[in-house]
């Protein structure tokens, strides 16, 4: 018994002593490969440790730039979308200070040039306006049957056009003309000078024509409707000058009561300014 107390004794410092220089030294001195305890515990395996210590470092350092992309994205979104807005309020504030000369409730209705003339726009061709924004509008009738719907009223718009050719070799000398089924027709336009010789203003006035016949009888409500969003149309174009003067025609070769009907509404509207005597 006395003898066997040494030998354990002897035998767990062996032990004690070798555990000691493998923790101080993983590789074995004999060449062999690390053991499985040397690998978890070893102070020369700094990899391994480092994977496991730094990876949530860096998994923090990548969403904290994610997250300050993404929130200077939506910083750049936010001000175009501001950006935008404020172009839009720009642009409806511009256009509310057109000044309009009435409250429009019947909606204007063109029907252009190549609607009712089927020949190119090469032989369409006109002289061109000076100004932009002409400063006159006339408003005559045209002495001739009346429309009421747009088939007759192409008609008639194709007749007159025929008979300024025929006669005068010229086109159809209306800007615009005005039929019974309230719609406008497209004669030279908003850019192209008017073809009456003996009216003024041949670079800064608009021609309108009534189709009918007007002496003693008025024109339909809804050609005066019309009339109006012409002119409305023509200055939200900045075609017109908001500030424009509307005239009449007086021929003194004709009898006295000549588009006495058409004009005793017109006389009432703002911006008249009276007669052109021809």
């Amino acid at each position: 018994m006395n003898q066997i107390v040494p030998v354990v004794a002897y035998y767990a410092r062996t032990a004690a002593i070798s555990s000691s220089n493998r923790l101080k030294n993983p590789i074995s001195r004999n060449g062999s490969n690390l053991s499985e305890y040397d690998l978890e515990v070893g102070e020369r395996t700094p990899l391994l440790v480092s994977r496991v210590r730094f990876a949530p470092e860096v998994d923090d350092r990548s969403r904290q730039i994610q997250t300050v992309q993404t929130t200077a994205l939506l910083g750049i979104l936010t001000l175009l979308l501001f950006l935008l807005l404020g172009i839009i309020i720009a642009v409806y504030l511009l256009l509310m200070q057109v000044p309009r000369p009435w409250p429009v409730s019947h909606p204007f209705y063109l029907v252009e040039r190549n609607v009712w003339w089927k020949q190119p726009a090469e032989q369409f061709e006109l002289s061109p306006l000076e100004k932009r924004a002409t400063q006159n509008v006339i408003i005559l009738h045209t002495r001739s049957e009346t429309c009421h719907d747009q088939a007759a009223c192409i008609q008639l718009v194709q007749k007159l056009q025929n008979d300024a050719w025929s006669q005068n070799g010229t086109h159809i000398p209306y800007n615009f003309l005005v039929g019974g089924d309230g719609k406008t027709y497209e004669g030279r336009g908003w850019k192209s000078q008017h073809g009456f010789p003996n009216l003024p203003g041949i670079n800064d006035t608009i021609v309108v024509g009534m189709i009918g016949t007007f002496n003693d009888q008025r024109p339909e409500n809804v050609m005066y409707a019309e009339t109006k969003a012409l002119i409305t149309e023509s200055i939200r174009r900045f075609c017109l000058s908001p500030n424009y003067r509307l005239f009449g025609v007086i021929d003194d070769s004709i009898q006295n009561n000549d588009a006495a009907g058409l004009y005793a509404e017109i006389k009432e509207w703002r911006h008249w300014q009276g007669f052109v005597t021809v």
